[in-house]
Parts: C-alpha cells; sequence; structure tokens
C-alpha cells in the first residue's frame, strides 16, 4: 500500500471510529467536503496544513496518519485500524479484557 493510499485510510478509519460525516470533518477543518472525499479516496495528498488541521480535528497527533499498515488488505489494516482507534477510549481494566479475548480468538491464550 503506497503512502497517499495508507494516509487516506487512516484518516477515513478514524473519522468514522469518531462517528463523524465527510461534511462534519470538513466543516471542522475549514475544508470543502469535496477535499476531504478526495484526501480520504486518496485521489489527492493534504498538504501539511491541512493534516494538522485533521489531526486537531480528529484529535490525534499527525504521526497517527503515518503509522506503519499491517501487511495485508485494505480490509485487514482498516478492521486493526478500528481495533486500535476503539481501544483508545477503553479504560485499563476493560482494555486488558478486550486484549484478552483478542489473545483467546487469536490462540495464544487459553480461555479463562
Amino acid at each position: 500500500m503506497d503512502i497517499r493510499s495508507r494516509v487516506a485510510l487512516r484518516i477515513r478509519t478514524i473519522r468514522k471510529s469518531r462517528g463523524l460525516t465527510q461534511e462534519d470533518l470538513a466543516e471542522m477543518i475549514e475544508r470543502s467536503v469535496d477535499a476531504v472525499s478526495n484526501i480520504e479516496r486518496g485521489a489527492s495528498l493534504a498538504g501539511y496544513d491541512t493534516l494538522e488541521r485533521l489531526a486537531a480535528g480528529l484529535k490525534v497527533p499527525v504521526s497517527a496518519f503515518f503509522e506503519d499498515a499491517e501487511p495485508g488488505s485494505a480490509d485487514r489494516t482498516a478492521f486493526m485500524e478500528r481495533m486500535v482507534d476503539a481501544g483508545r477510549v477503553l479504560d485499563d481494566k476493560t482494555l486488558a479484557k478486550a486484549a484478552t479475548i483478542v489473545e483467546v480468538l487469536a490462540g495464544r491464550k487459553s480461555p479463562e
């Protein structure tokens, strides 16, 4: 996956995990809906100013858009990112339970 596609996927995944529409995000960052759509589809790569606005609107560091994606399909990457984004809002106890569930599903840990 090239950098443009990776950034596009990260932005779209984070936006959706926040329950925001493209219209919501466009308004927050003072850009057009078409601009947000083009960025999320990978049709254009956002400049640094726009990346800063996106990061502020989505409440993540700019680096979140460039984190290495796991190898595999775009669907797999999106699923992994959904898990990480959802985990960010969990308290430590709940996050530990979620990690255990994933480990059991992966066969790395036996159910307790």
